[in-house]
């Protein structure tokens, strides 16, 4: 009775320290995969972080949609000039829907020649020299811009909007950006069309011309 009693508590003693070292060997393991879930779900919260940033920092278009990429150009036939020939008057609605409009102001007596910010404008080779030609923008900023519509080195009257940024003429190709005319690319980069103060006054957007000193038909 006392060997088989030594032996079974041999036995006994053998079955706990297979189970200790088992139990030891697998605490590594749980540690591992503890560390793995721990380095997954930090990676998850790197790259929610990252998603937030880059949206909250990107760059916002106007209210109420996208500005578009390219644009032709509409005409506007029914401007409102002042009696005393200092204003012209567009539609807000119209110049913020259609982004790019043009506006030819009939004058009294046809001129060869415009002279403005040390600019001359070859007024006769457009329509005559009948007419005076103007752009008004409403820009991707939410903002108004207007000038005389040429870029006179290449005597051109036309222009259309490019990658929802930039003016670009349709003769020479030159580009400028839509926010206030500066320079971006082109042989006649430095010749943007002459900008005209404006201001909005109520669903209009009034177009200052009393430093051209023109006469208009009304």
């Amino acid at each position: 009775m006392g060997r088989k009693s030594r032996e079974n508590r041999e036995r006994q003693a053998r079955f706990v320290s297979r189970a200790h070292s088992i139990n030891s060997s697998s605490v590594p393991a749980k540690k591992r995969l503890t560390n793995a879930k721990k380095m997954f779900v930090g990676l998850i919260l790197i790259v929610i972080v990252v998603i937030g940033a880059s949206v909250a920092f990107s760059p916002q278009g106007p209210p109420g949609g996208s500005y578009p990429v390219n644009v032709s150009p509409v005409s506007y036939l029914t401007s409102a000039v002042s009696e005393d020939n200092n204003k012209v008057s567009v539609p807000l609605s119209n110049v913020n829907s259609s982004k790019l409009v043009f506006v030819d102001l009939k004058l009294t007596s046809p001129l060869e020649t415009l002279e403005y910010q040390g600019r001359t404008v070859p007024l006769a080779i457009y329509k005559g020299g009948e007419y005076l030609p103007l752009v008004v923008i409403s820009t991707p900023s939410g903002d108004n811009v207007a000038g005389i519509r040429t870029c006179e080195p290449c005597g051109s009257f036309s222009f259309h909007i490019v990658k929802g940024t930039n003016l670009k003429c349709d003769v020479c190709g030159a580009e400028w950006t839509l926010e206030d005319f500066s320079p971006v690319s082109g042989g006649c980069a430095t010749y943007p069309p002459p900008k005209l103060p404006t201001i909005i006054n109520g669903d209009k957007v009034e177009i200052d011309l009393s430093a051209l000193n023109l006469k208009f038909l009304i």
